[in-house]
């Protein structure tokens, strides 16, 4: 099949040169022309770790129209802060026929990005779907050189329309066997579990990382009483599940479906995890684990939260912390649920359509 790939950071590149590998065709696009210069000239990508090789593609550039002309499915791999814009930049060459899939959706990316492009005039949408989750964990080497540390077991997608699922998740069957065709993106957007296990972690070591100290992101920096928290924030995502019927996926659960990690506790899953292992902290707090995971993440579940009138004070607190230690207000800046294509008072029946 031809594939359009949008981003070539660690995951995009990665995405790109294991398409690649299988057959496909391939081009790769990122908005940021010195890291296309840089690709350009290797030409090629390799893979080093779970999966292995060298990857040739058919084009790398940074006009995104060529990266999709003629593709039959666009498969977006950037942080889900970039969604909006994106889908605003897309929107006048995406139609009926197409698939883009956002790898990952975050809490509500593919809602986002469909009411974002039907604003924006695609007036004949293409099926848009997401994944719970990145597929890959991986890392740039440097430019062109990938280390695939893990590919999880499972991986959920799901696509909007939601009666699409099943033909979308059969193109990919021989792809990617690790996805699960789920009924209807709340699964996707409520699974959302980098949301728990990174926004928390990097503000309690936010000392640590502002005085630049090196140290392993789950193997340093989350101690017991962290992996406690993060625990809490997450029973507060899984209330939201339970309050409109949907069975979601604990943490604890999550690392035995997409890792093979049995734990008794959080804090042992998440420090044990193998596919975890050398992954260092960031180096500043302006780091996606903030940037994304609070806008794209706690803020809308928050808003749901508020809708269903569940309390949610940890995730609150996180929110508010982040917006005081980055100076931002990611109440107005992140997906809030206007963004995501209702008002409150069109809660119900918005989520008749969307099931």
């Amino acid at each position: 099949m031809n594939f359009g790939v949008i981003g070539a950071g660690n995951g995009g590149q990665c995405m790109a040169g294991y398409l690649s590998l299988l057959g496909h065709s391939v081009k790769l696009h990122d908005k940021d022309a010195e890291l296309i210069r840089q690709l350009k000239e290797r030409k090629q990508i390799r893979l080093e770790g779970k999966v292995t090789g060298v990857a040739d593609l058919d084009l790398i550039t940074s006009e995104i129209q060529e990266a999709i002309a003629g593709t039959e499915i666009i498969m977006v791999v950037t942080t889900a802060d970039s969604h909006f814009d994106l889908a605003i930049e897309l929107a006048p060459y995406l139609h009926k026929g197409q698939i883009v899939v956002l790898n990952p959706g975050h809490t509500g990316g593919a809602l986002e990005f469909l009411h974002t492009i039907q604003q924006h005039g695609c007036f004949s949408p293409p099926i848009i779907a997401e994944t719970q989750d990145l597929l890959f964990s991986c890392r740039a080497a440097s430019p062109g050189v990938i280390q695939v540390s893990g590919i999880k077991q499972v991986m959920d997608i799901a696509a909007l329309p939601s009666e699409q699922i099943t033909y979308t998740a059969d193109l990919f069957k021989d792809i990617f066997p690790q996805f699960r065709a789920r009924p209807n993106v709340l699964f996707t957007s409520l699974n959302n579990l980098g949301a728990m296990i990174h926004p928390v972690p990097t503000l309690l070591n936010a000392g640590r990382i502002e005085t630049n100290q090196k140290f392993d992101y789950y193997g340093d920096g989350i101690t017991k009483g962290i992996a406690h928290v993060v625990e809490q924030i997450d029973q507060e995502r899984l209330a939201i599940g339970k309050a409109l019927g949907v069975e979601l996926t604990s943490i604890l659960r999550w690392q035995y479906e997409a890792y093979g990690v049995e734990a008794a506790s959080v804090y042992e899953a998440l420090t044990k995890n193998a596919s975890y292992k050398g992954i260092k902290a960031p180096s500043k707090l302006e780091t996606r684990f903030l940037t994304e995971d609070v806008p794209c993440g706690l803020v809308p579940l928050a808003s749901l939260g508020k809708l269903l009138n569940i309390e949610m004070p940890i995730t609150n607190a996180f929110i508010e912390t982040a917006n005081s230690v980055l100076q931002i207000d990611y109440w107005k800046e992140g997906r809030t649920l206007e963004r995501l294509g209702f008002q409150k008072e069109e809660f119900k029946e918005f989520i008749k359509v969307i099931s």
